[in-house]
């Protein structure tokens, strides 16, 4: 080993080398911490390591290690390597930016697993010596390749160096209040140049569920629960073996009490409503359909359980034990109780809280540089503006539909462009690549 020339086994002795020496600083200085690179210690740091690159490709002719670099042998483990931990990333669950690791190792932090980080930068030198390589021995033929190794070292280096500079804030906006103060992972409160006004805030909701549940609350059956649709023009269904008929439907109600009481009481005096007595009141008088704030949809039921589900050639046995009942459903709000219909055997039909299927924002967007637009934001439909991309991230979720509060997420990212550019020379040096190779088939043939 280590006789000249060197193999695979002299590359992947490099790489354990590299695997032990970042444990031990694992176990000694901790897991890394990529805010040190912030601006501008991140450009000094590709400086300096770019003008390394350069003194290793300088020194070639006198050193062997520094032409190894440049070879197969030594690109082979690193990359393995660097993709094994990888895939170590992938299958376990990883820690939050603002936590410590939950394991002892630290893999469960990888990124700042400084074994993962020695390989990685190993990988990267010998991906920055190939290019510096290719540039001094440049020729057309070779363009492709030399386009895909400084695309590689453009999107490895600016990506990890150039996190250090991404900001990722969010921000609570309610409904006609500016705010222009975003919390980061850290709970530092960070004054942005962009300024978000909420002024509407739209959620749509998939159709509301009926679902059977036992006394401890589980919906049944309990290994493989099911539920029932309640589609717009329904009117019966089959649940288990309740046959649910629907009676009345009101898809913004609430109980006829509290309908008398809205916009009588001063604000704030809703809560101290007896929950009891309103449970009274609602059983005797039922909902009422408004489209005042905290209304819920409401569904009036016929419940039939036992016997034969379809009515046909019922016996006098399973007569007996059918058994019907009806009375109001609903899954609540913040502002009155979810109700549930007993049944006779001890479960009760429920409906669960409706599911949004698409929830947006109306806001208006301020910059110190002047610019005021209105725009709606929505859930994977961001906004981009001087830099910053604004995402809905959630809202109120117990108010629901009623919320008058967004939450978004602001990221600003300046070395993304950068990274965008090496991921098209990748992309135009593959492309590039394959054209040459079909070229030469056809020479050869």
């Amino acid at each position: 080993m280590w006789n000249k020339p060197y193999s695979l086994k002299e590359g992947t002795a490099i790489v354990i080398g590299l695997l032990a020496t970042g444990t031990l600083l694992q176990a000694v200085m901790g897991p890394l911490e990529w805010r040190v690179f912030v601006w501008p210690a991140n450009i000094i740091t590709l400086v300096l390591f770019v003008l390394a690159l350069v003194a290793v490709f300088m020194l070639r002719r006198q050193s062997y290690l520094c032409r190894f670099m440049t070879t197969m042998q030594a690109a082979v483990p690193a990359i393995a390597a660097a993709a094994m931990l990888t895939l170590v990333m992938g299958v376990t669950r990883q820690a939050a930016e603002d936590t410590n690791p939950s394991d002892p190792i630290g893999l469960t932090k990888i990124l700042n697993f400084w074994p993962f980080i020695l390989v990685y930068l190993w990988m990267t030198a010998i991906v920055g010596e190939v290019a510096l390589n290719q540039i001094a021995h440049f020729s057309w033929r070779r363009l492709p390749t030399l386009t895909s190794h400084t695309g590689l070292f453009l999107v490895l280096v600016c990506g990890t160096l150039g996190s250090a500079d991404m900001l990722r804030v969010k921000m609570y906006c309610e409904t006609g209040q500016p705010e222009w103060r975003g919390l980061d992972a850290f709970g530092n409160v960070h004054h942005l140049p962009v300024a978000i006004q909420l002024e509407k805030f739209t959620i749509d909701e998939y159709p509301p569920k009926l679902m059977i549940i036992n006394k401890q609350g589980h919906p049944l059956p309990q290994e493989k629960p099911e539920n029932l649709l309640v589609e717009k023009n329904m009117r019966t269904g089959q649940l288990l073996d309740c046959k649910i008929e629907i009676l009345k439907r009101i898809d913004n109600a609430v109980p006829v009490m509290l309908s008398k009481m809205i916009g009588k009481m001063p604000e704030g005096m809703m809560a101290n409503i007896r929950m009891d007595s309103l449970g009274q009141a609602r059983n005797k008088k039922g909902y009422t359909a408004t489209d005042a704030p905290g209304s819920a949809c409401a569904l009036f039921v016929k419940v039939t359980t036992g016997g034969n589900p379809n009515g046909n050639h019922a016996t006098a046995l399973t007569r007996r034990r059918r058994h019907t009942i009806t009375g109001w459903v609903t899954s609540g709000s913040y502002l009155f109780p979810f109700q549930a219909i007993q049944l006779a055997d001890g479960r009760m039909l429920a409906m669960p809280n409706r599911e949004p299927r698409r929830f947006a924002s109306l806001v208006d967007i301020y910059t110190q540089s002047g610019q005021n637009i209105r725009t709606e934001i929505e859930v994977n439909r961001p906004f981009a503006i001087e830099g910053w991309k604004i995402y809905q991230l959630s809202y109120n979720e117990q108010m629901g539909k009623w919320s008058n509060l967004s939450v978004f997420e602001l990221v600003k990212d300046p070395w993304l462009p950068v990274v965008y550019i090496g991921i098209f020379m990748l992309l135009f040096g593959a492309v590039g690549m394959f054209l040459t190779a079909s070229r030469k088939k056809e020479e050869k043939l």
